[in-house]
């Protein structure tokens, strides 16, 4: 059904004149985009009006422009995704071009950006954020590469005055231990299994000390997933060692500690600007006297 809705708005900009035309064009080329945009800024865009979107949508069998633009967003993505076959294992082979390498690990990564929107639960996504800008000590759990990606996240919270501890393996237990009800643990981890393999095991210790668990892991049946407070998952695409690296989840990773940090900024939009501002203004007053200290006179 997604790619004959497609298809059909690809006909109607191949067949039909005028502002059908017009507006198959448009939808086309904008794919799944025009989820961001109004019915008033379409019909600017395509040079029609709203009632002329209104039978364009009729023509293709919807009720109105509402309920086109919901089952075509939702079929584009669809398709988006679909269209990338690229083994997310081994996206290039001995003998490939350079050419395609870099073609091929672009696409990849492109797909697993569009995957993992598609897939993050939004409202487990603001629970999240509300848990961790009330956190009195919020602690990052996961091995490499996911600690580099927990010390980024951290850096990035600074500007908002808040401290996130990403601790080296050997001091997980003895801090997880220390955390208590006011706090928050992240915990990163693809496969999720095992209960007794870091940092999966730092579940255990968590929950007695009744410490909130934010997990980012995979989507599918793992223990992480079912024993945490809230979820962040994205699609198990990857082998758990056969593969070349982690282009696919390491993307998926990155991508939600960014959504993460922004869904953490925007619940106090104003106030981290300007704390953000004020943060970067002493740094580089820090910065600035440093130097003075260090140059000769």
């Amino acid at each position: 059904m997604e790619e004959d809705l497609c298809e059909r708005v690809r006909r109607q900009s191949l067949e039909m004149p005028g502002a059908r035309q017009s507006i198959a064009d448009f939808l086309v080329q904008e794919g799944s985009g025009i989820k961001n945009l109004t019915m008033s800024e379409v019909a600017d865009l395509t040079f029609t009006s709203k009632p002329s979107l209104v039978r364009f949508a009729k023509a293709l069998g919807f009720d109105g422009w509402r309920s086109f633009r919901l089952a075509y967003v939702e079929a584009v993505e669809r398709s988006e995704r679909d269209r990338v076959t690229i083994d997310p294992n081994y996206p290039f082979v001995e003998g490939d071009t350079l050419s395609t390498v870099l073609n091929n690990v672009s696409a990849l990564e492109h797909q697993a950006l569009g995957e993992a929107r598609a897939d993050i639960d939004e409202e487990a996504l603001l629970e999240a954020a509300r848990r961790i800008v009330a956190a009195k000590t919020l602690v990052f759990f996961g091995l490499a590469p996911n600690s580099y990606y927990g010390e980024l996240f951290a850096f990035k919270l600074l500007s908002l005055s808040k401290t996130c501890l990403v601790p080296d393996e050997a001091e997980w237990e003895v801090l997880a231990r220390g955390l208590g009800e006011g706090d928050c643990a992240i915990i990163c981890s693809y496969s999720g299994v095992g209960p007794q393999r870091p940092p999966v095991s730092l579940v255990t210790p968590l929950k007695a000390q009744n410490v909130p668990i934010v997990a980012i892991t995979n989507s599918g049946s793992n223990w992480l997933k079912q024993e945490s407070d809230c979820v962040l998952s994205f699609v198990p695409r990857e082998h758990y060692y056969g593969k070349i690296s982690g282009y696919y989840s390491e993307t998926c990773v990155s991508f939600i500690l960014d959504a993460l940090f922004s869904a953490c900024f925007a619940a106090d939009y104003a106030e981290n600007e300007i704390m953000r501002l004020r943060v970067l203004v002493n740094y580089e007053r820090r910065r600035t006297h440093h130097i003075d200290d260090v140059l000769p006179l």
